[in-house]
């Protein structure tokens, strides 16, 4: 199986050549790119997850509570030696 993002891979998904997902690359990427921002979306790495800002918000408040009282933040830590 090709990797995601070849241009064997792109063209036999998208039904077309590898010349023309190659020209599309060169000369329309970043006019997609600036449409799919417009749109209000965003293009991650596929390695990243993307979470709701508000859920997001909400773990970091909670991270930040507890790492910041320090009862707490100790019990994060254990050996494995126990």
């Amino acid at each position: 199986m090709e990797e995601p993002g070849t241009g064997r891979n792109l063209a036999q998904v998208l039904g077309v050549s590898e010349t023309t997902v190659s020209r599309i690359k060169t000369e329309k990427l970043e006019d997609a790119i600036t449409l799919i921002c417009h749109l209000g979306f965003k293009v991650v790495s596929e390695a990243r997850v993307c979470v709701d800002r508000t859920a997001f918000e909400a773990m970091a408040t909670l991270a930040r509570r507890a790492m910041s009282c320090e009862h707490i933040s100790r019990q994060l830590i254990w050996d494995d030696q126990s």
